[in-house]
């Protein structure tokens, strides 16, 4: 299993990092969301599972 991080600005798709482990996929997640766009609103991150 496969999972990306994909970052939106504006509800359009700005970046898609993919990872095989999902502790790394976790990490990268918060450090986005809690350090690199911590106050911004036009930025939005989601993970997603891939097969």
């Amino acid at each position: 299993m496969k999972y990306k991080i994909i970052v939106y600005y504006d509800n359009m798709e700005d970046s898609v990092e993919v990872f095989d482990n999902k502790d790394e996929a976790i990490k990268r997640l918060h450090h986005l969301r809690g350090v690199k766009y911590r106050n911004s609103r036009m930025y939005t991150i989601e993970m997603v599972e891939v097969e």
